[in-house]
């Protein structure tokens, strides 16, 4: 690359008359750098500037990969769950008459429900 005189100015860097790109990086990379500036003692004005790197493009990737990690984050917290299916039989149908109101559970999960409110009863608490 040359450097071209136009009027009293240089343009550096430029060839055939369009402005040179800086290299491209992956997000494995972006994430080093940005580790290296959190690490370093030179705000990111500095640290960019000495490396060369458009302030823009490393705020870019640093609000991008703490959206990545965030959401990283909420996919390994909802892995952490483990559905256990039920095997009591799902024609189970429990019926609690109440004198003024009768009520009727069906399905597998009737008999727990049932065990759940006479605990509350017994124990006086609410829920």
């Amino acid at each position: 690359m040359r450097a071209k005189t136009v009027g009293r100015i240089e343009q550096a860097g430029r060839a055939n008359g369009r402005k040179r790109r800086g290299a491209r990086h992956t997000a494995v990379q972006w994430a080093r750098i940005i580790e290296a500036q959190r690490h370093s003692d030179r705000t990111v004005v500095e640290f960019c500037r000495r490396r060369g790197i458009a302030k823009a493009t490393f705020w870019y990737w640093r609000k991008r990969l703490a959206i990545i990690e965030k959401q990283r984050g909420v996919a390994r917290r909802a892995q952490s769950f483990l559905a256990v299916p039920l095997v009591a039989p799902v024609t189970e149908r429990i019926e609690v008459d109440l004198g003024a109101m009768r009520v009727q559970l069906d399905g597998s999960g009737a008999a727990r429900v049932v065990d759940a409110i006479v605990a509350r009863v017994e124990t006086g608490t609410q829920g």
